[in-house]
């Protein structure tokens, strides 16, 4: 075989297999959603900020509310799973490439609120569905991102302002903050830390209602 050949070989290899490394698949995007809702009292929650109210095998919720849409930043419109190098530009927020939520964090939160709620025995209707004669519950979700602290530490992190009003009148107004570590510094273990935050916060926020004793 001339040097011709093996030139000319070599080349279709070469061809051959850049041609099915274009023909590869793309990878297949993960989208994560809470999973199913733990028994009361069993939230496994790991958070290192203040202690919430937990939830109980005695927690009830003991009120009936109306809950508005959530509102959210633009950043958080979409389902774009959101993180945060705190060690390099904090204030900048990027999404993972090939992972994501299955629906917007405002209605994985929303999801999730109603079905707790309903599980303690409360009442919760959509402010969609026209019942006029129960306090509102209204909320701007301000925060929902993995924040790393270095590359092999991260933890989930909730902020929310919460607004009661009935009628015209202004009930009550907080502000909740939430922080959960994360199992590993990834989006499989952001995802759940994101789930653990979101039980910790509606835990702070049954606790709260309750205690207005709403009719």
């Amino acid at each position: 075989m001339n040097y011709r050949n093996i030139t000319y070989l070599l080349n279709l290899m070469v061809c051959l297999f850049l041609l099915q490394g274009c023909a590869s698949p793309a990878p297949v995007k993960q989208a994560y959603d809470f999973g199913s809702i733990p028994a009361i009292g069993s939230t496994g929650l790991s958070a290192i900020s203040t202690a919430a109210a937990p939830l109980t095998a005695t927690t009830t919720a003991n009120f009936a509310i109306s809950l508005a849409d959530i509102n959210t930043p633009a950043s958080l419109d979409g389902t774009a799973m959101l993180y945060r190098l705190e060690y390099d530009n904090a204030q900048q927020t990027r999404p993972y490439s090939q992972h994501r939520w299955s629906m917007p964090p405002a209605q994985l939160l929303a999801q999730r609120l109603k079905a707790r709620i309903a599980g303690a025995g409360g009442s919760v209707v959509s402010s969609r569905d026209g019942v006029s004669n129960l306090p509102l519950l209204q909320i701007d979700l301000d925060e929902f991102s993995q924040v790393f602290s270095s590359g092999s530490a991260s933890s989930a992190q909730i902020q929310l302002r919460a607004t009661v009003i009935k009628g015209r009148t202004l009930l009550a107004q907080r502000s909740f903050s939430r922080q959960i570590a994360s199992s590993s510094a990834d989006a499989p273990g952001g995802a759940k830390a994101m789930m653990n935050a979101s039980d910790a916060v509606i835990a702070d926020l049954l606790a709260w209602l309750n205690a207005m004793a709403l009719r």
